[in-house]
């Protein structure tokens, strides 16, 4: 029998749902792993088929997960590597180029790039090719771009991430207040990706300045980015 088994290293619990309900109907093993170490035990545990891994992760990056993987090709086997990350752009595209990638999807993906991303690998294998910048998708109907057209499926989602966002809420307050401010580009990082996938465009903006304000160690724009954005999480 063919591995269909699909390691998703995912560090946001929001995001690791919505790839599961978009793969869900395609009857693969997925295996959530939230950092680095997790990864690795599973590949050694028993091989995959596909890993889509974030870049920006708690501890060790993506990065050095490539770069694990580059050293020690036995450990990845024949498992293709998709790159799935918001912070794509020219620089980074020139850094995967060395490393072993199969695709570059960027966040938010839709349920379609998705999809094809999980069928593509567990078809034949084929020549892999350089990473190329993905198109970003416009800002129009939240459910026909990144769910392809399925209500419900949007629906089901969107009740997940209100469940989780007071527990956000409280993470970002708690990273503010200890001064942390590499939580709290994780978690406005993730935040972006997370309301731009529910069509809260001007909401996901206010995240990426605080992932901006933080990752510049910024913490009085970073607290003033927090204010603002705080209420209207608090009203979803």
């Amino acid at each position: 029998m063919k591995n269909r088994r699909v390691l998703l290293v995912e560090d946001d619990a929001s995001i690791s749902r919505f790839v599961a309900m978009a793969v869900e109907d395609l009857e693969v093993d997925l295996v959530p792993c939230a950092d680095v170490a997790c990864a690795l035990a599973e590949l050694q545990a028993k091989p995959a088929r596909l890993l889509i891994t974030d870049l920006m992760l708690p501890g060790l990056s993506g990065f050095d997960l490539l770069q694990r993987l580059q050293a020690d090709p036995a450990l990845q086997g024949d498992a293709k590597v998709a790159i799935f990350s918001a912070g794509i752009n020219a620089a980074v595209l020139a850094q995967l180029e060395a490393l072993p990638v199969w695709r570059v999807l960027r966040k938010p993906a839709s349920v379609v790039q998705l999809q094809a991303c999980v069928q593509d690998a567990l078809a034949d294998a084929e020549p892999p090719a350089p990473p190329q910048a993905p198109a970003m998708p416009d800002d129009g109907d939240v459910v026909t771009t990144y769910f392809a057209g399925n209500t419900a499926l949007f629906h089901a989602y969107r009740a997940k991430c209100r469940v989780q966002l007071p527990h956000d809420l409280q993470a970002g307050d708690a990273a503010l207040d200890l001064g942390d401010l590499a939580a709290l580009q994780r978690l406005s990082h993730s935040l972006a990706t997370v309301l731009r996938t529910l069509g809260w465009s001007a909401d996901s903006v206010l995240a990426k300045q605080i992932e901006a304000a933080a990752g510049a160690g910024d913490p009085v724009a970073a607290r003033q980015a927090w204010d603002r954005l705080r209420p209207r999480l608090l009203q979803v």
